[in-house]
C-alpha cells in the first residue's frame, strides 16, 4: 500500500526542501548479493529489485522498480553516496558520507546524523556483526586500518587489514551473512581476504592495475565473487565461486563506463551493469534472461550514478 509523505525540514549541515515522496510500507529480505546487508542495495522501495539514481547539486533522482519517479533533496555537491539499509527494515535508506559525517534519512522518514570517520577515509558500510543491519564503518587509506560502529551493541572495531594503495573491497566471500574484510591491490592485482567466518586468510591474483573491483554475487550461491571490470576492453572478468572457474565477457558501452553492478531483476543474482556519462544512460544485462537491456536515458551527463562503490567515488 503506498502513502505519500511530504518530508519538509531543516538540518545541520543540510538544506532539505519539501518534497513529495512516495514511500512503500512493503518489505523485502532478499540477500543483498552476498555482501552482508538486509534487502537488495540500491532497493529504494522495497520490491526486491534495485532502483537506478543518480545525484545532481545534493538532489537522488530515483527511477523505482515499483513506485516510479522520485527527487529528494538530500546532501550537498561533492557528498559520497551511501545508500544502505541500517534500520533492517529490507529497504536502502538515503545515505552520505562527508568529511567524517554521517548523515541517513532512513525509509521510514527518521534523519540520523553521526560523525565517524577523518575526512579521506572511505565509507565501507555493510552488515559486519549480522543483525541484519548496515554497520557504519570506514576504511582509512593512510593506515590501512577499518574502523566499524557494530549496530547490534554499539561496539567500536578496529582492524588492520591493507596498507597505504589498497582498495577497500565490500563483501561475504564466505557466505556466513556477515561481512568479511577484503582489500584489492593495484600494485600487484592481488586480492586480500579475511573471512569472518573462520578467520581464515587469502590471497587471489585476479585482476590489473588499472582494473575496477566489482566484487557481488554473480552466480547467486549466497557468496561474494572476485571480480574486476576492464574499461580498456569494456570486458568483466570473475571467479564464480560456487565453480571456482573463471567467467569473463563484454559488455558495455565504451572506456568511459562506470560498473553499476545491483541485482535489477530480482533473481538474488548480481547483474551486469555500467553507467555512461556522455550519454547519461544506465546498460544493464539481466542475469536471469542473460539478455542486454537497452540503454537507458536517466539524468544529466554532469550527474554521478548512486548505483556505485564508495572506492570508485574516491579514483
Amino acid at each position: 500500500m503506498r502513502k505519500n509523505y511530504i518530508i519538509a525540514a531543516s538540518l545541520q549541515l543540510f538544506c532539505l526542501v519539501v518534497l513529495l515522496v512516495s514511500v512503500s510500507n512493503a518489505g523485502s529480505m532478499n540477500s543483498d548479493l552476498a555482501s552482508g546487508d538486509n534487502g537488495t542495495r540500491f532497493d529504494f522501495d522495497g520490491d526486491g529489485k534495485a532502483d537506478i539514481g543518480v545525484l545532481r547539486n545534493g538532489t537522488w533522482y530515483l527511477l523505482q522498480t515499483r513506485n516510479g519517479f522520485a527527487g529528494i533533496q538530500f546532501g550537498l555537491q561533492g557528498d559520497i553516496t551511501t545508500p544502505g539499509d541500517f534500520n533492517g527494515d529490507g529497504i536502502s535508506d538515503i545515505a552520505v558520507f562527508r568529511s567524517g559525517f554521517w548523515y541517513i534519512l532512513s525509509s521510514n522518514g527518521g534523519f540520523t546524523s553521526l560523525q565517524f570517520g577523518s575526512p579521506g577515509d572511505i565509507p565501507v558500510w555493510a552488515d559486519y556483526d549480522g543483525d541484519g543491519k548496515d554497520d557504519i564503518a570506514v576504511f582509512r587509506p593512510s593506515n590501512g586500518t577499518w574502523y566499524r560502529l557494530n549496530s547490534s551493541n554499539n561496539q567500536f572495531v578496529a582492524f588492520k587489514w591493507g596498507t597505504t594503495g589498497d582498495k577497500p573491497q565490500v563483501g561475504d566471500f564466505d557466505g556466513d551473512g556477515r561481512a568479511d574484510y577484503a582489500v584489492f591491490r593495484p600494485s600487484n592485482g592481488f586480492w586480500y581476504i579475511l573471512r569472518s567466518s573462520n578467520n581464515s586468510f587469502s590471497q587471489t591474483h585476479f585482476g590489473a592495475a588499472t582494473d575496477i573491483p566489482t566484487p557481488a554475487d554473480y552466480d547467486g550461491d549466497g557468496k561474494t565473487d572476485i571480480s574486476v571490470f576492464r574499461p580498456s576492453a569494456i570486458s568483466w572478468y570473475r571467479i564464480n565461486s560456487s565453480t571456482n572457474q573463471p567467467f569473463g565477457i563484454q559488455f558495455g558501452i565504451d572506456g568511459q563506463d562506470i560498473p553499476a553492478v545491483a541485482d535489477y531483476d530480482g533473481d538474488g543474482k548480481a547483474d551486469l551493469a555500467v553507467y555512461n556519462p556522455p550519454r547519461a544512460s544506465f546498460s544493464i544485462r539481466g542475469s536471469r534472461d542473460n539478455v542486454n537491456k537497452p540503454p537507458m536515458r536517466w539524468g544529466m551527463s554532469t550527474d554521478k550514478p548512486i548505483n556505485v562503490s564508495p572506492a570508485y567515488q574516491y579514483q
